[in-house]
């Protein structure tokens, strides 16, 4: 159900998953790494996640529908507190990458391309 204090929730987990067989671009993902938590998602198709995770750098990719990669994911970060401390931190550098400057100036310039015909 929905809850108020996320930030606080999130701030207080040991791992985010997102085991989604289809994402854009996860924000509770961002949120997720943006707190400083490590991170396991799939893979998905369309590329959100593989867009802002690099696999054992500042998160974790699985193949969609591998229950057993996704196991060994979780196993790895909670069983290895140095590799899920060191995700983590990794994963805060998503602050500066995908900043609200950052991506707007990205809309822009893909707004721009439109508008002349590009």
């Amino acid at each position: 159900g929905a809850v108020s204090d996320v930030l606080n929730r999130m701030s207080s987990s040991e791992v985010f998953v997102l085991p989604s067989n289809f994402e854009g671009m996860p924000n509770a993902l961002m949120e997720a790494m943006a707190v400083g938590l490590p991170c396991i998602s799939t893979a998905c198709p369309c590329g959100g996640p593989e867009e802002i995770i690099k696999d054992h750098v500042n998160g974790i990719l699985v193949p969609v529908g591998d229950k057993k990669a996704l196991e060994n994911a979780l196993l790895e970060v909670i069983e290895n507190k140095e590799l899920a401390l060191t995700i983590g931190n990794n994963a805060l550098n998503i602050r500066e990458s995908h900043s609200v400057d950052i991506i707007s100036d990205r809309w822009l310039t893909f707004i721009k391309s439109i508008v002349k015909g590009k």
